[in-house]
């Protein structure tokens, strides 16, 4: 690859024109009609996800757990799948790895290399020099966790840490420190974070602290994040990336999209699975465009 993964990324989503993020988390126990509740069953709902929604989407966000749980045979199906999508369509590993800089290094080669991933997503608690190697390929990309969109959330990511002079930053909570220090993070332009719509002013701040990192909005649909939010908030506001389409943002949908396959299709709506999920895609997408 010789486009940085913003690039690719702005790439596909002026081809899309949105900035919706696919999300891939097929629960073997929350499969339509007719899928065997087995790995078999998650291979084929998550495939026919991608195939319906791709069009749609400027990135596709497989979550690995669901894949790791059956094993190497998980991890395989995951792997076919990857093959499966288009070569300009950005895989965001949602994996959430972080260790010590030995251990990085093989998580960098098993997403990158053995995966194919374009970005991943990884925890922060290690600190930079730990990551280094997940964030030190030009190519590819990290999504730091720094405020997720789950009910939990505040317990930690809230809590207020001392000032820090070094990087000019104020007592603050740890969300916004840890937003400052991966500014400082990699060679540039290698990392960015994941906030989550739920937490509409920790978003506000949070891109007010940092202009120019790029962000992966979860929390949007089933957990009723605030889209309005994320739309005036998300991109960047510094930067290079500020100039490209998408600005850095992208909005990440999962159940919004695959529980279209579930319930009885009202009135007006297709009854072909693939179809229904073609529409809510294309429902999300409308309703996360490029802005200007």
């Amino acid at each position: 690859m010789t486009a940085t993964y913003l690039e690719r990324l702005a790439a596909r989503s002026a081809i899309v024109g949105s900035v919706l993020c696919v999300g891939l988390d097929p629960d073997p126990g929350s499969l339509p009609d007719g899928f065997s509740r087995d790995l078999a069953g998650v291979e084929r709902f998550a495939t026919l996800i991608v195939e319906a929604a791709a069009p749609f989407a400027a990135a596709i966000k497989p979550n690995l757990a669901f894949f790791e749980s059956f094993g190497a045979a998980g991890m395989a199906a995951l792997e076919r799948i990857r093959a499966r999508l288009p070569s300009g369509l950005p895989v965001v590993a949602d994996a959430k790895r972080g260790d010590i800089s030995s251990t990085a290094a093989r998580q960098a080669i098993a997403l990158f290399d053995c995966l194919g991933a374009d970005a991943v997503t990884i925890n922060p608690y290690v600190g930079g020099e730990g990551l280094e190697p997940l964030l030190a390929r030009a190519d590819r990309f990290a999504y730091v966790l720094c405020r997720t969109s789950n009910p939990g959330a505040a317990e930690l990511q809230n809590l207020v840490v001392e000032a820090d002079a070094s990087i000019d930053a104020p007592a603050e909570a740890l969300h916004l420190r840890v937003a400052r220090r991966v500014a400082t993070w990699g060679p540039g332009g290698t990392a960015g974070l994941v906030v989550g719509a739920t937490g509409p002013e920790e978003l506000r701040a949070i891109r007010d602290a940092v202009p120019g990192l790029a962000f992966l909005v979860p929390g949007i649909g089933a957990q009723g994040g605030d889209l309005d939010v994320v739309l005036a908030d998300g991109p960047v506001t510094a930067g290079l990336t500020a100039g490209r389409p998408g600005r850095g943002l992208l909005v990440n949908v999962s159940r919004g999209i695959s529980r279209a396959a579930l319930a009885t299709p009202p009135p007006g709506v297709p009854p072909d699975l693939e179809e229904r999920i073609a529409a809510a895609a294309r429902h999300w997408a409308a309703r996360l465009p490029v802005l200007p």
